[in-house]
């Protein structure tokens, strides 16, 4: 006979299963496990109320016989909008000792959970279009002590925090106006959601779509379909309550110009980076003062290349956040020798973009 239900006693956990199909038997995953019951990830679904045998394998590799009953099922389609997997919920039925063999597994997993504990007044902030998405999100977040402020775009999300600073973000990857990678550059400018962590949500991922994000300052990306406890344990973390935000030096370049700032980093022997944006986004880094490397931009240009292109700037905004640097030198020359180079070329009226004659952008040696 089967224990009592409790959503608070179901556990998330991956164990093989294998159940029955008129067309034979199909070999799947679990999604999650509760004393009574088994949610199932699997296509090959079966109609509400069919019973089937099922093999379930517990860790330790022993195998437990079932009846299970199809309780619930969710569709392909169902499971695409809410980022979960289809799969159907069985409910089980055997003899004491399976359910004795269950309940053991259910307590040693309770024992080992990983979820963080989170201090109170944990802010969160959800951007998300879908609403039945951003609903399971708000939820997700709740149960476990965050509070959770919902929008429905990105552009919302950041009009909301003129004066309030979340703990952490969650966001689509995909949304209109602003998707997921805009809303990093936005958040690196913004006066206080700078230095905020930022998780994003999206679809199968590509390599290539996460390195972008990651470039542009995403703390972590979760690929769909995604677990209610995966979202948590990672989102919670990156959320520090109440962390000390290093203050960062933010201004307009028509207000104070690019050769003056890297003069005074240079003069101040600065480390840290420097965030300029000008319809595009530029990253200087800086080690005691000196130009180290300046990723963004053309993707084909040198370090060296594009420090000369910006000392051409005279709109923009800019953000310099104090930290410790360790990339490779790709500049090989003191700032004082890069502006006294871009002034010649000037003057002279020779390109300034390529060909920089006695500045290398190779690598020091």
């Amino acid at each position: 006979m089967p224990f009592g239900r409790g959503r608070a006693q179901r556990v998330v956990v991956g164990c093989r299963i294998e159940f029955q199909r008129p067309a034979g038997p199909v070999v799947a995953e679990t999604e999650d496990i509760s004393p009574r019951g088994v949610f199932v990830r699997t296509e090959e679904l079966l109609p509400i109320g069919e019973l089937t045998r099922v093999r379930l394998t517990l860790p330790d590799g022993k195998e437990i016989p079932f009846l299970g009953r199809v309780m619930h099922i969710r569709l392909p389609s169902a499971a695409r909008a809410l980022a979960r997997a289809a799969g159907m919920g069985l409910e089980l039925r055997g003899e004491p000792a399976a359910f004795r063999e269950l309940a053991q597994l259910l307590e040693a997993m309770q024992r080992e959970s990983t979820v963080p504990e989170l201090p109170s007044a944990t802010q969160a902030l959800v951007a998300e279009p879908s609403a039945e998405l951003r609903a399971r999100l708000v939820n997700c977040l709740s149960v476990v002590g965050f509070q959770v402020s919902a929008f429905e775009s990105a552009l919302e999300a950041v009009s909301a925090c003129a004066i309030w600073r979340p703990e952490v973000v969650v966001a689509a990857a995909a949304m209109q106006p602003m998707n997921g990678i805009e809303l990093a550059h936005a958040m690196a400018e913004h006066t206080t959601l700078s230095g905020v962590p930022l998780v994003l949500l999206g679809g199968e991922a590509s390599d290539m779509l996460r390195l972008e994000a990651y470039r542009a300052g995403v703390t972590d990306f979760i690929p769909s379909p995604f677990l209610d406890d995966e979202l948590v344990i990672r989102v919670s973390r990156v959320a520090v309550p109440g962390a000390q935000v290093t203050p960062a030096l933010r201004g307009n370049l028509q207000d104070v110009g690019i050769a003056t700032l890297l003069s005074l980093f240079e003069f101040e022997r600065k480390s840290g980076v420097l965030l300029l944006r000008a319809g595009e986004l530029l990253r200087v880094f800086l080690a005691d003062g000196s130009i180290q490397k300046v990723e963004g931009g053309d993707l084909g240009s040198s370090s060296t290349t594009r420090v000369m292109r910006i000392f051409d700037w005279q709109h923009g905004r800019f953000e310099f956040t104090s930290c410790p640097v360790a990339v490779v030198n790709e500049v090989g020359s003191s700032t004082t020798s890069l502006l006294l180079e871009h002034a010649r070329r000037r003057d002279e009226g020779l390109p300034r973009i390529s060909g920089i004659s006695g500045i290398s952008g190779r690598k020091p040696r």
